[in-house]
């Protein structure tokens, strides 16, 4: 999770690991020796307070972030709305790291089955629990099996599969089921390596992007802009499920540093323009708002409320606070990103 606090660059997490013992990707160490009922704690997030302190055998790594009261609301608040993502994508089609037109062409199977799974599980109650939990798993674990060379794939698979492995992991890690989150857990490393996979191919943003359809159609240059941004912030999303979870379990995140080196469109208007004509007039129309998580308090200086979608909105808050976003915000729009008091809980 992007922290702005905190001196920010590339780094092994774990590059501290105690001689003769080799830790890879982001394989997460042992829950500390605080009792945690998982399950409980998923039902009733508003409740669960975040861990502040790190015992001498659960060591965070160099440059961590504690987590501590500062990141309460964020983490909860942030947790929810992930939560919100497969069933958002079953109903609607879209989500802030998938565009509705990414897979206007080409549906790869692997989303196709990460669609049916989302659609299950929105459907999922005490009579069917147990099968519908049984599909998740099966399907999370086919995916790694059949697509464990991301890096080989078409460009489009390699991103679908990145996608879908981000949905299972939502909800595998933040249902609440012991058995389901023990299966993310396992899969963690393969969702680290994917997305460093990934980011290889991650372009930078800038205000140059006006110039986009100067060198060829309008459509073609959409077409690459919504591939590309889904990359961007495909990106964000897998580092900060490992930060969110990483805080809850352990109460500390060292996945910031990765955020020095991602950026994205904030621009509202760009992300959910229906068609080029609409991208290409928002190009001429909006601030662009390309922002690095390194520079974000230059980058945004500009943006109105009126100018953020919700992935910018939740990256604000891990930044800036849940309570800040709400000022900027102002009272009449908080219920568009799950702001109000109702959709947040007690922890609001």
């Amino acid at each position: 999770m992007p922290d702005v606090n905190t001196a920010v660059g590339p780094l092994d997490v774990y590059n501290n690991a105690p001689a003769g013992q080799t830790l890879t990707g982001s394989a997460f160490p042992c829950f500390p020796d605080y009792d945690l009922d998982w399950q409980d704690i998923m039902k009733d997030i508003d409740s669960f307070a975040v861990p502040d302190q790190v015992g001498a055998d659960n060591t965070a790594p160099t440059r961590s972030v504690l987590a501590g009261e500062i990141y309460q609301e964020r983490i909860i608040s942030a947790v929810k709305q992930f939560k919100s993502w497969p069933g958002m994508l079953a109903s609607r089609g879209h989500i802030p790291f998938i565009h509705a037109r990414l897979y206007t062409h080409h549906l790869p199977s692997s989303m196709q089955e990460a669609l049916g799974v989302c659609s299950l599980y929105t459907q999922r109650n005490s009579y069917n629990e147990h099968l519908v939990n049984r599909c998740i798993s099966q399907a999370a674990r086919r995916l790694i099996t059949e697509h464990c060379e991301s890096d080989n794939m078409p460009p489009t698979d390699q991103l679908a599969s990145v996608q879908a492995l981000c949905l299972y992991q939502i909800v595998q890690l933040f249902d609440g089921d012991i058995t389901l989150r023990s299966q993310a857990e396992a899969a963690g490393p393969v969702l680290d390596r994917w997305l460093r996979q990934l980011k290889c191919h991650a372009k930078p943003v800038s205000d140059a992007l006006r110039n986009a359809t100067h060198t060829g159609s309008g459509h073609d240059a959409w077409q690459a802009w919504v591939f590309d941004e889904c990359v961007r912030r495909t990106l964000i999303v897998g580092f900060s499920i490992e930060g969110l979870y990483s805080f809850l379990k352990n109460g500390w995140d060292a996945s910031h540093h990765d955020f020095a080196e991602l950026g994205f469109y904030a621009q509202r208007a760009l992300w959910t323009a229906p068609s080029e004509y609409f991208w290409m007039a928002a190009l001429q129309d909006h601030l662009l708002l390309p922002v690095w998580f390194r520079t974000w308090e230059s980058d945004t200086a500009q943006a109105q409320p009126g100018d953020m979608e919700e992935l910018g909105m939740i990256m604000m808050g891990f930044i800036k606070g849940v309570d800040y976003c709400r000022h900027w915000l102002g009272k009449d729009v908080l219920h568009k990103f799950g702001l109000t008091l109702d959709e947040l809980g007690s922890s609001a």
